[in-house]
C-alpha cells in the first residue's frame, strides 16, 4: 500500500508538472503581448528576447488610442459592442426557438430538415460569401451595422441551435405535458419552462457568439468600408498595414486592450460555461 500511495503521489505531482508547463507555454504569447505593449519598438523583436522592458513606455497606448484624426478608439469600440450585443441576443432568443421547435415540436419532415440544417455546416463561408454580398447590395445593406448581425436574427448559425437543441432534447418530456395540461401554448412552454432551464447551454452561446462575432475580421472586411464604422479587428489591421512606418507598437498595445473584454466574458462566465458544455449532447 505504501509503494502504491507513493507511486500515486509521484504520478499527480508528474502530471501536475506537465499541465503547468502547457499552461506556461499557452500563457507566454500573452505574456509577449503584454510587455511588448510597453517597450519601445526597436526593442519589440530584439534578439535575445528581453523578459522585461530595459525601458518602459505608454507612448504605443496613446497613438493607437488617438487611431485616425477624426475616429478614435473609443469610436471603434463603441462600434464593435453595438454589433456585438445586438448578435448576441438575436443570436440567443432565435437559436433556442429554432432548437425549441426542432426538439419539441413533431412536423412532417423534421429530421429532415435539421440534417439539412447540419450539412450547412460544412459549408465554407468562401462559398456563400458571393451570394450573401449579392443579397445585401440588393437590399442597400452594404456598408451598414446590419450587414454583421443580419444573419443572427435567423438562428445564427447551425452549430448554436444544434448546441441547444441536444441540450433541450435532455429535458423531461414530462414538463411539457404538465404545462400542456394547465392549458399552456407552445410558446408559453418555451417561453417560461424551456428557455430559463437553458441557461447553462445559453451561457456557452453567449460566450461562444460574443467571442466570434468580437473577433469576425472577415465579414467586416468585406461589407464596411466606412472609417468610422470600422470594428476592433479592421482597425488593428491598419496598423498592422502600416507596420513599415512605426505602427507595429500600436498594434500589439491596442490588439493587448482588445483581449481583455473577452477574458472578463469568460472568466465571469466559465462555471456555467463549462456546465453547458458537459451537460449537453447528452441525448439525440
Amino acid at each position: 500500500m505504501n509503494t502504491y500511495s507513493r507511486r500515486t503521489r509521484w504520478g499527480h505531482a508528474a502530471m501536475h508538472l506537465l499541465l503547468t508547463c502547457g499552461v506556461l507555454v499557452f500563457l507566454f504569447p500573452l505574456y509577449w503581448l503584454l510587455v511588448s505593449s510597453f517597450k519601445p519598438v526597436h526593442d519589440i523583436f530584439s534578439i535575445p528576447f528581453e523578459w522585461w522592458p530595459s525601458e518602459w513606455t505608454t507612448a504605443h497606448f496613446e497613438e493607437g488610442w488617438r487611431y485616425m484624426r477624426s475616429v478614435t478608439f473609443t469610436d471603434v469600440y463603441l462600434n464593435t459592442f453595438y454589433v456585438t450585443t445586438v448578435s448576441v441576443v438575436a443570436t440567443v432568443f432565435t437559436s433556442t426557438l429554432v432548437a425549441y421547435g426542432f426538439a419539441r415540436v413533431r412536423f412532417a419532415g423534421r429530421n429532415v430538415l435539421f440534417i439539412v440544417l447540419l450539412s450547412t455546416m460544412m459549408l465554407p463561408t468562401q462559398v456563400t460569401l458571393v451570394p450573401t454580398y449579392l443579397i445585401y447590395d440588393y437590399l442597400n445593406l452594404i456598408d451598414t451595422y446590419a450587414s454583421l448581425y443580419l444573419g443572427a436574427f435567423f438562428g445564427g448559425g447551425a452549430f448554436f441551435i444544434f448546441l441547444v437543441r441536444q441540450f433541450i432534447m435532455g429535458l423531461p418530456y414530462e414538463l411539457d405535458e404538465s404545462a400542456r395540461i394547465d392549458g399552456a401554448s407552445l410558446f408559453r412552454i418555451y417561453l417560461s419552462i424551456i428557455l430559463p432551464l437553458c441557461s447553462p447551454v445559453l451561457i456557452t452561446v453567449v460566450i461562444l457568439s460574443f467571442s466570434w462575432t468580437y473577433n469576425d475580421f472577415f465579414s467586416p472586411l468585406i461589407f464596411i468600408r466606412s472609417l468610422d464604422k470600422y470594428t476592433v479587428p479592421l482597425a488593428i489591421n491598419t496598423f498592422m498595414d502600416e507596420a513599415g512606418s512605426g505602427k507595429i507598437g500600436s498594434a500589439i498595445a491596442m490588439t493587448t486592450v482588445s483581449i481583455v473584454p473577452l477574458l472578463l466574458v469568460f472568466f465571469l462566465a466559465q462555471k456555467k460555461f463549462m456546465e453547458g458544455i458537459s451537460t449537453t449532447g447528452l441525448k439525440g
